[in-house]
């Protein structure tokens, strides 16, 4: 457009400099064409930006990951003239993740409405600030263009995106605590305690008949169980790495969504088999939450859906501070990107120890080097489950290939 704009304003220049020079008619009235057209290029580009009009939605707002979602940007004209250049800028949330913007071009007629659509599946769960960002408008000569950055106006609503993890369900798990025949082999870790009853609740699909009370039930016409606790700790503790993985832009995003999913699934494995559980991760300061019944599901798994990775503790040095408290016979789960062999040393001495743990190793190169092969192989060998999972690939097709 720059070098149409020079050659009109140079004719238009022309024509006056002729028009003063020579007193012909002719070339005031060119002058006076080319005065024009500058004056209502520049005024319809800025009276559509100031009265610049549109509708978005994005359906649905909630998403899990997998799911595929549908982004829709309307712009109206409502003017007596054509929009014949408009360029809308616009964001995903692939683009979000690699900090790029979308663009699309549009010629809208008057009294008439563009429109954008645009379907993505959602890859990675988060939180995510989509929509239009931005236009640029152009006049029908093409002769100047104006941009505007929505983001900075107060009557702009961006789009919000909740993506959820996705919950994969697992067949089965190399636990002890889970017999060969599928079936769960409750255990006192600390004591031999007996159960006492903590509280009754309404029956949910999956509980054992075994825990309905019966003359609850019979009394409120309506199905109740009975909430048992002991004095025991966890049966399975589990450890989430949730130091930054060191690579920049969509592989760390990758690796983050790939651990999480990892963690998700594997405690709703655990959940569901009415095993104890408590999950154990650490930011500037230790958090834990514990279940023991499917009930208690959904609060690892909201939990984990806002889980940042900001840890300054790397896996071993949080197995450091921590094995002092693992009792003989407990299972302990960890999910890592780190696989060092101070972390192999440490997982070796809590074997010698009869402590039993499960090891998910995240990885986004598509090839593993020699020193982290050899690391797994030499785990595996010592009877020590280590499970390379590539940030690409479903846990439960990676544990059905190797059980």
């Amino acid at each position: 457009m720059k070098p149409l704009r020079v050659f009109i304003i140079g004719l238009g220049v022309l024509f006056l400099g002729l028009g003063l020079y020579t007193g012909e008619k002719i070339f005031f009235m060119g002058f006076t064409v080319i005065t024009s057209l500058v004056f209502y290029a520049v005024i319809t580009n800025l009276w559509v930006l100031t009265d610049f009009r549109y509708l978005q939605r994005i359906t649905p707002e909630q998403a899990t990951k997998g799911d595929r979602v549908s982004l829709v940007i309307q712009i109206h004209n409502d003017k007596p003239f054509i929009y014949p250049y408009i360029k809308v800028f616009y964001q995903i949330p692939q683009s979000v993740l690699t900090n790029e913007v979308k663009e699309e071009v549009l010629c809208i007629l008057p009294f008439r409405y563009g429109e954008i659509k645009e379907d993505f599946i959602c890859d990675l769960r988060g939180q995510y600030t989509v929509g239009i960002i931005g236009v640029e408008v152009g006049d029908p000569f093409g002769l100047f263009t104006f941009s505007m950055n929505l983001l900075s106006r107060s009557y702009h609503k961006p789009l919000q995106l909740s993506v959820a993890p996705r919950v994969v369900r697992l067949s089965s798990l190399p636990l002890p605590q889970i017999q060969t025949e599928g079936t769960t082999r409750q255990e006192f870790l600390a004591t031999e305690e007996p159960a006492s009853l903590s509280d009754i609740r309404q029956y949910q699909y999956g509980d054992p008949l075994k825990k309905i009370h019966w003359k609850i039930s019979a009394k409120l016409q309506n199905l109740y169980v009975k909430n048992y606790e002991t004095n025991t700790q966890p049966q399975i503790l589990m450890f989430l790495e949730t130091f930054p993985y060191p690579w920049e832009g969509i592989a760390r995003y990758k690796v983050e969504d790939q651990m999480i999913e990892c963690a998700v699934a594997v405690t709703h494995f655990i959940l569901s088999n009415w095993l104890s559980m408590q999950l154990v991760v650490y930011h500037r300061e230790r958090q834990q939450v514990s279940g023991r019944n499917p009930g208690d599901f959904t609060r690892f798994f909201d939990y984990l859906a806002a889980l940042p990775f900001n840890s300054p503790f790397r896996m071993d040095e949080i197995l450091s501070m921590e094995s002092t408290g693992f009792s003989k016979g407990e299972s302990i789960v960890l999910i890592v990107h780190d696989m060092s062999y101070r972390l192999f040393n440490h997982l070796c001495l809590l074997k010698q120890s009869d402590i039993h743990p499960l090891v998910f190793f995240v990885h986004y190169n598509p090839q593993l080097n020699d020193d982290l092969k050899r690391i797994i192989e030499e785990l595996n060998r010592r009877e020590i489950p280590c499970f390379a999972l590539h940030t690409d690939e479903r846990i439960d097709r990676v544990l059905e290939r190797a059980l």
